[in-house]
């Protein structure tokens, strides 16, 4: 949308300024969050699958629901049992920027009323409400600056983390809040929002910089924490992996091969070298065992990246000794190693036993290596612009269809147009002071309540 226009933009700047200046947190409590898709769907639902990448069209189940089963039907990637108002007056402003036509007084209390909650984990304020009576069309960048200024976008982050990776609360001594902590403080103090993912330390309930806790010899943001570790433990490490994809590349397998290029069936066990029912050869899969028998598809791009777990156990902690070759104890699963480890994909056990993999197609040494490949990617950038649009209105993130992939990517675009690693505050700014977004958002404005 740009900035506001001549001496009225930087006098509503300098109000909003001084009110964000000493702002006290304050709890969302979940107001003005409702289950209705506000959005205009021609403007942010996305077509039909284009079958090649995996993802799903609306309607679809849901990919974060979808697992693959063992040969009795039990799903074998979701843990075995781990924790887991004013008046109408105000300017006009004449022509916004870009040409489109100034939005009303109205729309704009309608518009940031919508996404307060999300972005500054609150309400309007009175005085937000008097400035949009005086400034019209102009107050609507200087708020939303003012808001990444103020405490409460700190906390709105680490609401939006801590709700993408179930994590929170202190439980058996294990600080599910590590996750959300490090998103207040990457907000609060403007980092790269890729720090999310590579920082090497956690922050702790005071704010302090500590060591992470599962005793690795690397940090790695949210990724090496028991907090993401535990509630996504499971055989062959494959929630571990399918949640970082989702979460943070909105993707799932299988899927593009430009993106994740597939391992090589040799280096596979057998039991995911299979593509037709001849061709597996392990009992438990004969049967139809996860996608069937065609389990090399989603494999051969899924080892990659359990790989890089492959010495976190089942208690999110960082085992030098760890095997990755099947516990072969009459009574093991099948995906479990010894020690409370879990099966690598790789069949020859010097490569199984390493957390050397590959990312994107680029070669890592470990989990920390490949969350910095992760983060330099395209798909980081248009993934931490789908999250925030899905948040704000309500629309399943993620790999879903449900928002536009052109819009996304566009969006994604401009917001590293001139910095390569922004602020999750420069996303905000780009997304939504946007006008395309904006007027999704005021497509339903009539029948809101």
């Amino acid at each position: 949308m740009g900035g506001t226009s001549n001496g009225q933009g930087d006098d509503v700047r300098a109000q909003v300024g001084g009110l964000a200046r000493g702002r006290r947190r304050v709890a969302i409590g979940g107001t003005m969050r409702t289950g209705t898709m506000w959005l205009a769907a021609a403007t942010l639902l996305g077509g039909c699958d284009d079958g090649q990448s995996g993802r799903r069209s609306m309607g679809a189940e849901d990919p974060a629901a979808t697992t693959d089963a063992d040969d009795d039907g039990a799903p074998i990637d979701e843990g075995d049992g781990g924790d887991g108002g004013g008046d109408d007056g105000g300017s006009d402003g004449g022509p916004a920027p870009g040409g489109a036509e100034s939005l009303e007084v109205e729309q704009i209390r309608f518009y940031l009323t919508r996404i307060a909650p999300t972005l500054v984990a609150r309400s309007l304020t009175y005085d937000e409400n008097v400035l949009i009576d005086t400034f019209g069309h102009d107050a609507l960048a200087a708020i939303l600056d003012g808001w990444t200024q103020e405490p409460g976008f700190g906390e709105a982050m680490r609401y939006m983390v801590s709700d993408q990776l179930a994590a929170s609360g202190v439980k058996d001594g294990v600080d599910f809040e590590l996750p959300g902590n490090l998103a207040a403080e990457i907000a609060t103090e403007d980092l790269p929002w890729s720090t999310l993912l590579t920082a090497d330390y956690c922050v702790d309930a005071d704010g302090s910089h500590i060591a992470c806790d599962t005793g690795a010899p690397y940090e790695s943001g949210v990724l090496a924490t028991r907090a993401y570790l535990i509630p996504n433990k499971g055989r062959f490490n494959l929630s571990r992996a399918k949640r970082m994809l989702e979460t943070f590349a909105c993707r799932v397998y299988p899927m593009e091969a430009e993106i994740q290029i597939p391992l090589e069936k040799a280096t596979l066990i057998p039991l995911f070298r299979a593509q037709l029912p001849e061709e597996q050869t392990v009992e438990e899969a004969q049967g139809g065992f996860g996608n069937g028998s065609a389990c090399y598809g989603c494999h051969s791009q899924f080892g990659a990246h359990a790989q890089l777990f492959v010495r976190f156990d089942e208690n999110g902690l960082w085992q030098a000794t760890a095997t990755g070759l099947q516990d072969e104890s009459p009574s093991a699963q099948l995906g479990r190693s010894t020690n409370g480890l879990y099966t690598s994909h790789m069949n020859d056990p010097a490569a199984a036993a390493s957390e050397v993999s590959q990312m994107f197609g680029e070669p890592v040494e470990n989990l920390r290596d490949a969350a910095e490949v992760m983060t330099n990617s395209p798909l980081f950038h248009s993934c931490t612009v789908k999250n925030l649009i899905g948040r704000a209105f309500d629309v399943p993130s993620g790999a879903s269809r449900d928002i536009d992939d052109e819009l996304v990517e566009d969006l994604a675009m401009r917001a590293t147009a001139n910095v390569s690693d922004p602020t999750i505050r420069a996303y905000v700014m780009e997304v939504f002071t946007d006008r395309r977004v904006i007027d999704a958002a005021l497509a339903n404005m009539q029948e809101a309540p």
